[in-house]
């Protein structure tokens, strides 16, 4: 009984060196990368972001019901620039109609033609400001007209749909898809949730 004994105190004496040793171990190890400058991310020196706010939370294909009581419907691409700290400057974001996208993503709508909406310019400037907008706003509609002052960071891209021509296409499902192409000013990054396509679906 007595060497069963002994064995047993040596074991545990054992067991409890490893332990030390590997806690000694992890603690050296995490040290160590604490204390690596190299694995830093100076997050508050990094550029700005720029996206479509609705792709981030919804998915990139949502649906456009425009009005079919109404002749003319804006269709808006709400932009989001995002920023740690507020942005010192204009954004200017180009944007591009992207049928290439729309084929890849949603390969049985048909790209809206042309003749049945207008748009001043696929460049939009988002103003200074910015300081984490949320991405994304209950009062930048996805048809209908825009509010009169934006959040922080928001600016948006709009389409005047012509209810008629719309109407009037033949049988099938249309879309339209946007790609922001490119965004200078303040050194931004486009984000991955850079291009939306619309489902147009005319409704009452």
């Amino acid at each position: 009984m007595g060497t069963i004994t002994l064995k047993l105190k040596k074991m545990k004496k054992i067991f409890y060196i490893k332990t030390a040793v590997i806690l000694l171990m992890a603690t050296t190890l995490l040290s160590s990368c604490l204390k690596d400058d190299s694995r830093y991310i100076p997050f508050s020196a990094s550029a700005p972001v720029v996206d479509f706010g609705l792709a981030a939370n919804v998915g990139t294909i949502n649906t456009a019901t425009i009005s079919g009581a109404q002749s003319t419907n804006p269709v808006n691409f709400l932009i989001t620039v995002q920023s740690v700290n507020p942005t010192t400057g204009p954004v200017t974001v180009n944007c591009v109609i992207d049928q290439a996208a729309m084929t890849a993503q949603a390969p049985t709508y048909t790209l809206l033609p042309a003749s049945t909406y207008t748009v001043g310019s696929l460049t939009v400037t988002v103003p200074p400001g910015t300081g984490q907008p949320p991405v994304g706003s209950a009062s930048v509609p996805i048809v209908g007209p825009l509010p009169t002052t934006f959040a922080q960071g928001q600016a948006a891209l709009t389409f005047t749909l012509n209810t008629a021509a719309v109407k009037a296409l033949p049988a099938g499902t249309y879309g339209l898809p946007v790609t922001i192409a490119s965004a200078s000013g303040l050194g931004v990054i486009v984000d991955q949730f850079h291009t939306l396509i619309y489902k147009i679906v005319v409704g009452p």
